[in-house]
Parts: C-alpha cells; structure tokens; sequence
C-alpha cells in the first residue's frame, strides 16, 4: 500500500465503493457527486482506495470516479435533479445528481442553477431542487417519504438504489443531522433509547438486527427492505410479525433523535 493524503471529489453522479478494487466485488456503500474523499491508497492503476469524508467509510473506487471541483455551495434536496445542457428545459440532459450530491452554483435565477461539472463543463438543474449547504429542511422523515418505491439495493446510497441505513443516513441529513453509515452503529449512537412502541412518534427509529426503520407516525413505518425490494411504508405491527416470522428476530432497540 502507498498511503498518501489527497483530496479529491466524487464526479459521477455516485461512485460504487466497493470492499476489494474488482467490479465483481460487493458495494459497501456510495460516494455521491461533489463529496470529498481522502485517497488513501493510489498505488493501483484503474482502483483508489479512499476515505469518504461525509462519514468516513473505507473503500475502493474506481478512479474514473474522482476528480477536482470546486467548493460546493449548495445540496441536492429532491429525490433526483435532472441536468441539462442549457437553461431551456428542453435542451439535451446530461446525466442526473441524486439527494445529497454537493453541488457549486456559479449563477442562479428563480428557476435554473448553473453548476460546476468540472473541468470547465457545467450544466443546469431546477432552482427549486436545491438548498445552500447550511439550510435544512425542517421535516427530514418528508425527504425519507420522497424516496417511497425506490428499489433497495444492498450498500445502495444513490436514490436510484437504497438499504435501509442509507435511507436514514441521506434523510437525516436533509434536516442537518449527521449519521454513521450502517444500522449497527446507528443504533449504538443515534438519539436516546425509548423504553416502549407505544412512545413512539413520528421521526423515531426502530432497530431489528442489521436493520432499521423510521416511524411516520405512531404506528406507520418507513423502510427500505429486501422482502419488498423497495422502501416501503407499512404499518409497524405487520412489519414486526413478519421479519420475526422471517428469522429476523425481535426489534432490539427504539429511538429518538434530537428535537
């Protein structure tokens, strides 16, 4: 291994980080555009391994995926953001940004933003579909509730693909909130414990093992979940019978974030 200590930023609309440099290799997680990420290991010719700044997972990238941008002044706060070419909504769209990429706006209107693509290319997305890096949204389950029917995707990040951490990871950041990346440390360090399901309110978290939803309400849950393939709004007492019924086993923990 060659350490090294570069920044860099994600210039894909997401970059797959994967546990070994092979394409065949399970996703981890993603790295979203416009995310910083230290380069830990260069010495591979087509694979980096780095470090995602946002919540500092370890994992190999392909390096097409890293370049340089420059400091983001905006977030992605809908579900997607189509760019285009030009301002005319009708001009070619070249790709698509997903909720969280980091985003740097050269100049905006009331209806279009234009954004750094790096190396000197830039495109356009809805005005509407973005927020300055500092302002949140007030209700961060409403952007978990944007994302209902998304297919889930093991280590999915991306909203064109979630798990179940990653839809409670990119949800809570919509309302400024950090969270570690999967459920295992989630439920060791998010909010504080409730002693009973029937405290729970909406913006609550429950943990099974290797697995957690967000509550709607006091009774609805929200989760991305593989017997669905999607995330998925169900009531709370189907979801507990089933995932028990399933070698699930019984909800370890609940919790409530910070209001």
């Amino acid at each position: 291994m060659r350490a090294v200590s570069t920044i860099k930023q994600i210039i894909s609309a997401s970059a797959p980080m994967r546990s070994k440099a092979d394409p065949l290799s399970g996703c981890e997680t993603d790295a979203l555009f416009g995310e910083d990420v230290m380069i830990c290991d260069d010495s591979q010719p087509d694979w980096v391994l780095i470090r995602l700044e946002t919540d500092q997972y370890l994992a190999w990238v392909e390096r097409q995926h890293l370049g340089d941008l420059p400091e983001p002044t905006h977030h992605i706060c809908t579900m997607r953001a189509l760019i285009t070419r030009g301002q005319d909504i009708k001009t070619p769209t070249l790709g698509y940004l997903p909720l969280a990429a980091r985003v740097h706006v050269i100049e905006q209107n009331h209806r279009v933003a234009q954004i750094s693509l790096g190396q000197g290319a830039t495109g356009y997305v809805p005005s509407d579909h973005i927020r300055p890096c500092d302002e949140y949204c007030d209700d961060w389950v409403a952007t978990a509730e944007q994302l209902i029917g998304v297919p889930y995707q093991w280590g999915g990040r991306d909203s064109i693909g979630l798990d179940c951490s990653a839809l409670v990871q990119l949800a809570m950041a919509s309302g400024g909130m950090p969270s570690p990346r999967n459920s295992g440390d989630q439920e060791k360090t998010l909010g504080s414990s409730l002693s009973s399901l029937t405290e729970l309110s909406r913006g609550d978290l429950v943990f099974w093992r290797g697995h957690v939803g967000i509550m709607q309400d006091n009774s609805q849950l929200l989760h991305a979940n593989a017997w669905h393939n999607m995330v998925k709004s169900e009531p709370l007492a189907e979801a507990i019978s089933r995932i028990n019924a399933n070698n699930g086993g019984d909800v370890t923990r609940l919790a409530r974030l910070r209001q």
